[in-house]
């Protein structure tokens, strides 16, 4: 879906631990530069390449990868990617790079979720521990709080800790538009805050003063990995969140 130019809201199926789901990576291009926002699950390459060829960017050209946060389903499609297109550099905030990287357990492999993934069949089980043992990829590139990326009209970087330690928005001067990530979510066209199930008391707090940092942009359109677009008055709307 065209957001303006030099922008898509990519949307993708994806199958994870027995549940069908739709995510909303981004991809910002330009000229020189293509960038892909978030990668999906393992098996998500074939609906990426799918959905860059309908925006008329080729996936070829795509040579960069931002990664919001840590979670498998925003970094589970990244070694593919890097296997057909070893020049891909990603770039991720210092805070979530080790769990990227595999130097620590990512965040998520916690008590409850371990109990999740134990009650699933044994063929789905093995595929869930397999994705999450070897998505594991080398993060190019630290990105800081504040730090303005000189791509494709200018992305500046937002850290918004609580759903993970490095979580980051992305704030995409030329169309106006903030990347979320799971900082907030779309449900039934509504634009709500961040998941609290997946966040103790301390973490939501944390995630929902970071909300406060978007007061200083002017927003016209929100897309969230979780949920899509959300455009009816981003701004005000962002202030009943906190």
């Amino acid at each position: 879906m065209k957001i303006a130019d030099g922008i898509e809201m990519l949307k993708l199926p994806m199958n994870i631990m027995g549940m069908e789901r739709i995510i909303y990576p981004t991809l910002i291009f330009d000229n020189d530069t293509v960038i892909l926002v978030d990668a999906g699950v393992t098996n998500s390459l074939p609906e990426i390449k799918r959905a860059m060829e309908d925006t008329g960017v080729p996936f070829d050209r795509l040579n960069k990868i931002i990664v919001t946060h840590q979670d498998i389903d925003h970094i589970g499609g990244i070694k593919p990617i890097i296997d057909e297109l070893p020049v891909v550099e990603v770039l991720a905030h210092e805070e979530d790079k080790p769990y990227i990287q595999g130097e620590k357990k990512i965040i998520r492999l916690n008590s409850n979720f371990m109990e999740r993934i134990n009650a699933l069949p044994e063929d789905e089980r093995e595929k869930i521990i397999d994705m999450f043992e070897n998505a594991h990829v080398k993060v190019n590139k630290t990105i800081t709080d504040g730090e303005e990326l000189d791509y494709c009209g200018g992305i500046i970087v937002i850290h918004t800790p609580g759903h993970t330690p490095g979580h980051i928005c992305l704030y995409h001067k030329k169309s106006k538009t903030l990347i979320v990530g799971d900082a907030m979510n779309v449900v039934e066209g509504q634009l709500i805050g961040p998941n609290k199930l997946s966040m103790n008391d301390e973490e939501e707090e944390l995630a929902i003063n970071s909300l406060k940092k978007f007061e200083k942009y002017d927003i016209k359109n929100i897309i969230s990995y979780h949920g899509g677009l959300f455009n009816d008055n981003p701004n005000q709307r962002i202030k009943e969140l906190y």
